[in-house]
């Protein structure tokens, strides 16, 4: 097994040959039409993946944006690349430890499916031949390429799909790795390495579509196969399993088929007519439609359609989803549809299927037939050869067939843009501006106090800066690191809150129990009803008050909340010692953790945990006993 990344991250800034903003979601200003042909490539050939999506013969409507201008809508050159977003792609270079190139040269990498206006998308590589260290594996970086981002989809109908412009030509570096990756989980792991690298640059964009994966992979016995669009790093390891039992079923089919009288001299017969469909609705549909049905022999494919194992049948219905054809039924899959037992039957002895034959059903224009059977033979002639090399998406665990993979034949030169020359006094002020190693970061982190797999959080979220900045300023590295997770899983950090809460914190206003709720609620409840609440005043600065049975009062930088009424945790430590003196008889000192337990339950939010633990330490070794009680008991009594 080989597996190989393709890890795409949009880079924050302007768009990469225009100066509009890199933005989506903007307001809409019009719309346009077009149709997109095939052209050949620097070989004068025409690309397999664009052949077929040519197929689909459809119309592709470009919504108009406010950061879209001519070159999206290609009706104006490409303008010159920007400055910090070459610079961001040396940097990604060097980070991966790449040659940089001497020269960036952009291609136009040929794309019909309507996502590019132009029919093609610019990409330039940066940097070749890179190594990347995860634990003690190599994993090799074949490129680091920049390129343009394709237009959003708003929304796919039957011969038209609809785009916005918003997104397209923000800048998109991609990472290429070597087929260096062994496992499901390995290929997880370096692609969260690789991007927790990258994002150390700071100039790659936040949003959780703002990095995307394309997966390659290829068993013994198949050829590479491309996953497209896996969004996130949880999604890797469960789309690579199901895509490794798919190929694995497909090395098996092939080698049955070897074994049998398969072929794709069909015999097909017009059912239109016929009494075998009224209880489908499948096939009624259709014909009220204005369809006919269409029945034809499968040679040789019997079982192997769909028997739970072997889903062959999925396959070839994935091929005719992809130029309009739905509705294909097969004998393995039957009874089923409103077709019964005696109908299956009943249609194999008409189309003549022998016993390891199977039958093939679809409802379609007549016109269309030819094109269905051609793409079914054609499906069957690469099953006897195992795994066929394609491009497939990913679904949320598993893929669909998207087209043939592309060849050399899609690229050719830009020729609206100039050689880029990358000369090496340049190189070297760019190196200057690499970011320390992620290693090196959550070292340093490290020695502030705070937890490695928070620092690892932090670098992920990019909020590093802000956690050293607090842990600096207000110490407790600890309650710092933990609290900023909360802060930063939020759509929305208010650091500025945060900051004031946290700086409250160490003057002992409040305790550490009561940071997250007030950040997220505003509110603290304490046992007994008393609570803290976290307004902003007149003056828009957040102030804290202490709501109780004697009124309200604003806690002042001076409030002291840890030391807060000694006596009445005494009280309590006492009366939880006393409700449980057989357990502290028996455990002594055994007994702290039951009974720290029920003592915060009384006092949450009032003392700081340690406190209370050291008191109760004390209390519960006191607490001798004399004649089979305890010291409190026999007090009690005097």
């Amino acid at each position: 097994m080989k597996i190989g990344l393709e890890i795409h991250f949009q880079v924050s800034g302007r768009k990469l040959f225009c100066e509009c903003k890199g933005e989506e979601g903007t307001k809409e200003l019009g719309s346009f039409t077009r149709k997109l042909a095939v052209v050949s490539g620097e070989r004068s050939e025409k690309d397999a993946a664009a052949l077929q999506e040519s197929m689909k013969g459809r119309e592709f409507e470009y919504r108009k944006t406010e950061n879209s201008c001519l070159v999206e809508m290609d009706e104006e050159p490409p303008h010159y690349p920007g400055k910090d977003t070459l610079e961001t792609a040396i940097i990604v270079s060097l980070i991966l430890g790449c040659k940089v190139v001497d020269n960036v040269h952009f291609m136009r990498k040929i794309v019909i499916d309507g996502s590019n206006t132009s029919g093609f998308q610019r990409t330039g590589i940066v940097g070749l031949h890179g190594v990347f260290k995860k634990g003690t594996s190599n994993i090799g970086i074949t490129s680091v390429t920049l390129e343009e981002e394709a237009c959003r989809k708003i929304k796919e109908e039957e011969n038209k799909v609809v785009y916005s412009l918003d997104r397209l030509g923000i800048p998109l570096i991609e990472i290429s790795t070597d087929p260096d990756i062994r496992s499901p989980k390995e290929a997880r792991d370096v692609a969260e390495s690789i991007g927790l690298a990258v994002k150390q640059s700071r100039m790659i964009r936040r949003e959780t579509s703002s990095i995307r994966q394309d997966l390659n992979i290829s068993i013994r016995g198949g050829n590479r196969v491309e996953i497209k669009g896996v969004q996130s790093l949880s999604q890797i390891e469960k789309v690579l399993s199901k895509e490794i039992e798919r190929q694995q079923s497909l090395v098996e089919i092939a080698g049955i088929l070897r074994n049998r009288d398969v072929s794709t001299d069909f015999h097909i017969e017009d059912l239109t007519n016929s009494s075998f469909f009224k209880s489908s609705d499948v096939f009624t549909k259709g014909l009220k439609a204005g369809k006919k049905i269409f029945g034809f022999t499968l040679p040789g494919l019997s079982g192997v359609l769909n028997n739970g194992k072997y889903r062959l049948g999925r396959e070839i219905a994935e091929r005719l989803r992809t130029v309009g054809i739905g509705g294909f039924i097969h004998s393995d899959e039957l009874p089923n549809y409103g077709i019964g037992e005696a109908e299956k039957k009943e249609i194999s002895k008409r189309l003549g299927a022998k016993n390891e034959d199977a039958f093939g059903l679809v409802s379609l224009e007549s016109n269309r037939l030819s094109q269905c059977i051609e793409i079914i033979q054609s499906r069957i002639a690469e099953a006897k050869k195992g795994v066929p090399a394609e491009t497939r998406g990913a679904n949320e665990n598993d893929t669909r067939f998207l087209r043939p993979l592309p060849g050399s034949s899609r690229m050719y030169p830009e020729t609206d843009i100039q050689l880029i020359p990358l000369d090496s006094e340049y190189i070297k002020d760019v190196q200057r501006k690499v970011p320390p190693t992620v290693e090196q970061r959550v070292s340093h982190l490290e020695s502030l106090g705070i937890p490695r797999q928070e620092a690892f959080v932090s670098l992920w979220k990019e909020y590093d800066d802000v956690l050293e900045s607090f842990v600096n300023d207000f110490g407790s590295p600890k309650v710092c690191a933990r609290f900023l997770a909360v802060v930063f899983a939020s759509e929305r950090p208010d650091v500025v809150k945060a900051s004031t809460l946290l700086e409250r914190f160490s003057r002992g206003n409040i305790p550490s129990e009561s940071l997250e709720a007030l950040y997220r609620e505003g509110v603290f409840i304490m046992p007994g009803g008393r609570k803290i609440v976290l307004k902003k005043n007149d003056s828009s600065n957040y102030v804290l008050e202490l709501h109780g049975k004697d009124g309200n009062k604003e806690i002042g930088p001076d409030f002291k909340f840890k030391g807060q009424s000694d006596e009445r945790l005494q009280k309590i430590i006492k009366s939880v010692i006393m409700k449980n003196e057989n357990l502290v008889r028996e455990r002594g000192d055994g007994s702290f953790k039951l009974l720290m337990g029920e003592v915060m339950k009384q006092v949450r939010g009032e003392f700081e945990g340690k406190d209370i633990s050291d008191l109760l330490k004390k209390m519960i070794s006191e607490a001798s006993h004399k004649d089979g009680k305890t010291e409190f008991q026999d007090a009690g009594k005097r």
